[in-house]
């Protein structure tokens, strides 16, 4: 009976979460949309050469080009023989993924929003960018790859559906606080095959998490429902724990860079663009 009223409030609980994510999920779309906007113009990672229809770049023979290839239009306004370079037209996935378990629900005084709010604003963000580049983009298990108008808005309602969409291939973008034990971390990273994958991992934490600012009797409680911590002397306990968590951002990058995915970190008190460019940047080589 226990177990059962236990099931019932977790499922009420869910429900709640998931009605006040849908409240909130224009504004966040329309913040991710801002962020978007504010980075660098241009492209998001496509533009190569390769085989394609739409102009590139020009560029000077090379030995290894063939006569076929000189642009003899282009060359003719001056003494150097010169190429036309095409775009390359491979369209490629990313698949993201957001943590959201009960605690990147939690912002302190110091943060203006929660973990997950902000996880989700440089995701969609994230998105915007990749979509703009011509990508598609899937939120991982929960949609298929999508693109073309609209696609950020679905994409977006997508994080309301449960985990059942066999995931197809593409680069990942994983962001949440990754506070789990590094062994949990480390296997789930595996059973999503980033090392086959690569990509980026972005995590996300409170000031108050990074910065353990407690004095006096605290009492902790667990987001996830577990038993309160009372601990009567905070400061007695600020060394230790900070020790641990920068044993634990270190197992994460340990994790990250063993499947191959760029370890980033950030604060929820800090500008989001920064983490923005961040996430940008690191997915750029893949491309």
């Amino acid at each position: 009976m226990r177990g059962s009223l236990a099931e019932a409030d977790a499922r009420a609980a869910a429900v709640a979460a998931a009605a006040a994510l849908a409240a909130r999920l224009p504004a966040l779309v329309l913040a991710a949309r801002r962020l978007a906007a504010g980075v660098a113009p241009g492209r998001h990672g496509r533009r190569r050469a390769g085989a394609g229809e739409q102009f590139w770049q020009y560029r000077e023979l090379h030995e290894a080009d063939s006569a076929r290839s000189i642009d003899w239009r282009r060359s003719a306004r001056g003494e150097r023989l010169y190429v036309r370079e095409r775009e390359w037209e491979t369209i490629e996935t990313l698949m993201l993924d957001i943590a959201d378990h009960p605690g990147m629900a939690f912002h302190s005084a110091g943060a203006s929003e929660p973990k997950f709010d902000r996880a989700l604003v440089l995701g969609l963000a994230l998105a915007a960018l990749a979509l703009d580049g011509g990508e598609r983009v899937a939120a991982w298990r929960r949609t298929a790859p999508l693109g073309g108008p609209g696609a950020l808005e679905r994409l977006a309602a997508g994080f309301l559906l449960p985990k059942t969409v066999a995931p197809g291939p593409g680069r990942l973008a994983l962001i949440g606080d990754f506070l789990d034990p590094p062994e949990e971390v480390a296997a789930a990273l595996s059973a999503m095959g980033a090392s086959l994958r690569g990509g980026v991992l972005l995590q996300v934490l409170d000031p108050a998490e990074c910065d353990f600012p407690f004095r006096g009797r605290v009492l902790f409680e667990d987001p996830a429902g577990g038993r309160p911590e009372d601990v009567a002397s905070a400061e007695d306990v600020a060394v230790a724990y900070r020790a641990r968590l920068a044993a634990q951002r270190a197992a994460v990058v340990r994790a990250a860079e063993t499947a191959r995915l760029r370890p980033l970190f950030h604060r929820t008190d800090t500008p989001a663009g920064p983490a923005l460019a961040a996430l940008r940047s690191a997915l750029e080589p893949a491309r």
